[in-house]
């Protein structure tokens, strides 16, 4: 084989397994999506790293597009179990799908999502989740994609972000909580909405350990009264600007059998953690599982930020209508 031959072998672009080289995608996902409209989060390398030690996550889930050793296009696929209309589900969410600046217009995102369903069926799952921002043109991909594909499609849910901008901790700390208990109360308090909402997340306690103690930038806040108690998970994330401002967001809102004036202080609990930890600033969905009003009361106000879900199940009931309220993670 000539040297012409090679150069031109090492130059064809061609699907693997991620290979864990997180600088490499870290660096591909930024410098593309500095090109949107919207402000994107950083997504370092550590951040990426952590997605990946959730259990049963697996690179063959993650369809990389190389030329040589440079990914140019990347699609993850993230395990979830759910419970569906009453029926436990495997799903994979389709995220972090991206395609470098130079290699865009080639159908490379087309390429690799229709990869990650044929993965994701191959290895037994149920169905894809999808999220896509409101207004961008991502939304038309997704369903046009599945509708190749035959697959059955439908926006399920539409979620409305709050934020709000938090001023630097005083010293006053509230009552800390200790790192034991963190992983049973959560697995305690999200069982019943499983049940009561038409599409919820299921939890293992390794699932439950990673959500409060192994992801990057994890924070929680528990609060107990007497008999009662609840709980609220999230994460933090640099911001993509110049300042690296940090924002929290807002995960698992498990208000449990809390009072008004208990959920708000709950809630001030964790925004005090997070602010003095550098926070600047807080987002939370409504996704209809849970009551709101102390974030209002919090001095969360809505943004423009709208977070269309999809979801496709392979063998199953048809979709045709929107669901009123879902619980699990929207990212």
């Amino acid at each position: 084989m000539s040297d012409d031959t090679r150069r031109i072998d090492r130059a064809t672009p061609a699907i693997d397994n991620f290979r864990g080289d997180y600088a490499n995608l870290a660096a591909l996902i930024q410098k593309s999506w500095s090109e949107n409209n919207r402000q994107p989060l950083l997504y370092t390398p550590d951040f990426l790293k952590s997605l990946f030690e959730y259990p049963e996550a697996s690179f063959s889930l993650a369809p990389t597009l190389y030329t040589g050793t440079n990914p140019i296009a990347f699609s993850a696929g993230l395990p979830r179990r759910m419970r569906f209309r009453g029926r436990d589900i495997r799903v994979v969410t389709s995220t972090l799908l991206t395609v470098s600046p130079e290699s865009k217009k080639h159908g490379y995102g087309i390429v690799l999502w229709s990869e990650l369903v044929k993965r994701a069926r191959a290895a037994g799952f149920d169905g894809m989740l999808n999220f896509c921002i409101d207004g961008e043109p991502m939304n038309g991909m997704i369903v046009g994609c599945a509708r190749r594909l035959n697959l059955p499609i439908e926006r399920i849910f539409s979620a409305h972000y709050s934020s709000v901008l938090l001023r630097p901790a005083g010293s006053r700390e509230p009552t800390p909580d200790s790192d034991n208990g963190s992983v049973e109360e959560l697995l305690r308090l999200a069982a019943p909405l499983s049940d009561s909402v038409p599409l919820g997340r299921l939890w293992s306690a390794e699932e439950a350990q990673w959500q409060c103690m192994h992801r990057a930038g994890a924070i929680t806040a528990r609060h107990t009264a007497g008999s009662r108690s609840g709980m609220l998970t999230g994460y933090v994330m640099e911001v993509d600007r110049p300042d690296r401002a940090q924002c929290l967001l807002v995960e698992d809102v498990l208000w449990g059998t809390l009072t008004a004036d208990e959920r708000l202080y709950l809630l001030r609990k964790l925004l005090h953690r997070a602010a003095a930890s550098g926070v600047r600033m807080a987002t939370v969905p409504d996704l209809h599982y849970a009551d709101m009003q102390p974030f209002t009361v919090a001095g969360f106000r809505s943004s423009k930020r709208i977070l269309h879900a999809y979801l496709t199940i392979w063998n199953g009931d048809a979709l045709t209508e929107p669901l009123p309220s879902i619980y699990l993670d929207v990212f």
